[in-house]
């Protein structure tokens, strides 16, 4: 084990928030624990997408393409052909991972720049959509309904909302040491040499296909198994929300106001703006809808002005020199 993938398990504020947030059920109502699983599952999809695109350095909006295969597809083996969904999950994550190494292949083919890479896995997303709302086996416009009597855990079913906030919450914590792990072994050395500077990388020998597949592999799977829960935990697959780039969008804008490269970025700020927009939609969706949305925007413009890196690097800067400078006055 690495120092700092085992600083991350020693990271003791982590624990205690996952105590915390495993004492919700008892005493949160049923409407705010749902907005808690929610914010879960973003936690997850944030950290997801960091891997390729804080790490790598590299700007993917096809992850909406993963989320849906684990949401749509997944769940039409299993209402259409009665494929176990926990058998489903396994294998869109894997047709996920081989979906991400194509496009990496794509990316080292071509020595796509960073706008042109956006661009293309932003077609490949709008495609994604496409096939699914044209396609009356997944479901098509009207999405996928799930049967209210689905039996217990061996058909992925976790009962409640408590039963899904733990699984939510085992998945969140997942990503966060998958996270971890990545940036401290030498895959993640060489994702963020290639991010900072590719040529200077490729001239000492670092990989570029390789690494870069590795990585897209595993946010893609990663991505797979969050969408496959997000659809059992709404018990209706819309299109429209599980596989739409807007919904990538919004995780990109979440991990770019938190600060991409580390777990702690995304987390963080998945964890504040998910229940943030939630509850302001709440209150003036009927006034106001989309407030949620100017949120995300208003923040956005402020971070790239104030905080290039993102909030919680500046904030941990600003706190490591204050520290600094009173540890120098005493």
């Amino acid at each position: 084990m690495t120092p700092a993938f085992g600083a991350a398990l020693r990271t003791p504020w982590l624990w205690l928030a996952a105590l915390v947030v495993a004492s919700f059920p008892w005493w949160l109502s049923s409407y705010h624990l749902g907005i808690a699983i929610l914010a879960l599952l973003y936690v997850s999809l944030a950290l997801a997408w960091n891997i390729v695109g804080g790490m790598a350095g590299q700007i993917s909006l096809a992850h909406s393409v993963f989320i849906g295969m684990g949401a749509v597809v997944a769940t039409a083996l299993h209402l259409r052909l009665g494929i176990n969904l926990w058998v489903g999950l396994v294998v869109c994550a894997v047709g996920a991972a081989i979906l991400g190494v194509f496009l990496a292949l794509l990316d080292s083919r071509f020595r796509l720049a960073h706008l042109s890479f956006a661009l293309i896995t932003l077609a490949f997303a709008e495609i994604g959509e496409l096939a699914v709302t044209g396609s009356d086996f997944l479901g098509g416009a009207s999405g996928l309904y799930f049967p209210k009597a689905a039996g217990g855990l061996m058909q992925f079913n976790f009962g409640g909302s408590t039963g899904y906030l733990f699984a939510a919450l085992i998945l969140a914590l997942m990503c966060i040491f998958v996270n971890a792990a990545i940036l401290a072994s030498p895959l993640g050395y060489y994702l963020r040499a290639l991010r900072d500077n590719e040529n200077a990388a490729q001239a000492i020998g670092i990989p570029i296909l390789r690494n870069r597949a590795i990585a897209m592999a595993i946010s893609a799977a990663l991505s797979s198994v969050v969408g496959t829960l997000y659809a059992r935990y709404l018990g209706f697959v819309d299109p429209t929300q599980l596989a739409s780039p807007t919904l990538v969008i919004e995780i990109v804008l979440i991990a770019t106001i938190g600060g991409l490269g580390t777990p702690w970025g995304p987390l963080v700020a998945a964890a504040v703006l998910v229940p943030a927009g939630e509850l302001l939609r709440g209150k003036f969706g009927g006034v106001l809808p989309g407030l949620h949305y100017f949120l995300y925007g208003v923040l956005i413009i402020v971070v790239v002005l104030t905080s290039p890196e993102g909030l919680v690097p500046r904030l941990t800067s600003v706190f490591q020199t204050m520290r600094r400078k009173s540890g120098g006055r005493s």
